[in-house]
């Protein structure tokens, strides 16, 4: 097995080599690294298994190194110190991780896990995008999302959603400025992910941000008219959650 090394800590991956040599002589360290930059154009000319990657590094960390690559084509043992918020995001995503310093028992398990389950990676964009929302929830950009667009991934202020319409398997989101994100996710999906900051289902097609509702309109059915102006109807079946809300702005 080839393996690489990625960490802007040179005592670390010093180190680390150390002990797989020890532990697993079978594997062959093709490329050791503290340079994210550079690495980002040596990892894809290099053939390789396993990358055992470091989150936090200057000038690009490791979620944006694999965000800038055209192709992931090996799998990735995550390093970080951060343990408070990679173990909630590295367990939801079911990804192998190491905690800093790294212990020899916990690295020959990391390895024995990744050989029996090769099938659990993160080399779909799919993947790659729910591990960056699980861990960027509980970190610095826990008010953002992160939506896929055409060149890479865009982080999204929460705050900055006016609403979020259905088109089958997608969703638009749209944002206080004008602009229009298409999301590869339904509208039940992106309900999951937002509920969280209080948005409002009011119909099957729509999902919306009360903070910035501007008006509640009561003749034909009910409707709502959001910020930018877009009138957004209210289904019966979807009622009260917008009525329970402005009941609540009276309480």
């Amino acid at each position: 097995m080839k393996v690489a090394i990625l960490d802007d800590e040179l005592h670390c991956v010093e180190s680390l080599v150390l002990h797989l040599q020890s532990l697993f002589p079978e594997i062959t360290v093709v490329y050791k690294s503290t340079n994210s930059v550079e690495a980002l154009s040596k990892l894809q000319e290099i053939d390789f298994d396993l990358l055992f990657l470091d989150i936090e590094m200057p000038v690009m960390n490791g979620f944006e190194l694999l965000n800038n690559m055209e192709e992931i084509s090996f799998d990735v043992i995550f390093t970080t110190a951060y343990s408070q918020y990679a173990v909630k995001a590295f367990k939801a995503q079911a990804i192998n991780y190491l905690l800093k310093p790294i212990d020899e028992e916990e690295l020959k398990s990391a390895i024995l896990t990744y050989k029996a389950n090769k099938e659990i990676s993160i080399r779909t964009p799919e993947n790659l995008e729910k591990l960056l929302n699980n861990f960027i929830i509980g970190k610095s950009l826990k008010d953002k999302i992160a939506i896929p667009v055409s060149d890479g991934i865009e982080f999204i202020d929460v705050a900055d959603i006016v609403y979020c319409q259905s088109h089958s398997n997608y969703t638009s989101i749209h944002l206080g400025n004008n602009k229009t994100l298409m999301f590869s996710r339904t509208l039940k999906d992106t309900e999951v992910i937002l509920s969280k900051y209080g948005y409002l289902r009011i119909h099957q097609s729509y999902l919306i941000n009360p903070s910035h509702l501007k008006k509640y309109v009561r003749h034909d059915g009910g409707s709502v008219i959001m910020s930018d102006d877009t009138q957004i109807p209210i289904s019966a079946s979807k009622r009260n959650n917008i009525m329970s809300y402005l009941d609540s702005l009276n309480t």
